[in-house]
């Protein structure tokens, strides 16, 4: 039996980067998300781990 999963969206996207303001861009002008929330990674301080969302800058439901 073939199943097919439909997706209404992204729930949310999480990236770690070393280069914020390049993965900021490219997530916010690209893929037209909003930045939801910036940490520092916990397993290497030296990179952000970055949260995006929906239009209303939401991570999700």
């Amino acid at each position: 039996m073939k199943m097919t999963l439909k997706l209404k969206g992204i729930h949310h996207v999480s990236a770690i980067t070393g280069t914020a303001v390049g993965n900021v861009d490219f997530y916010t002008k690209t893929l037209g998300m909003r930045l939801v929330k910036k940490t520092v990674n916990q397993d290497d301080t030296s990179v952000y781990h970055l949260f995006y969302g929906d239009e209303r800058g939401e991570p999700g439901h």
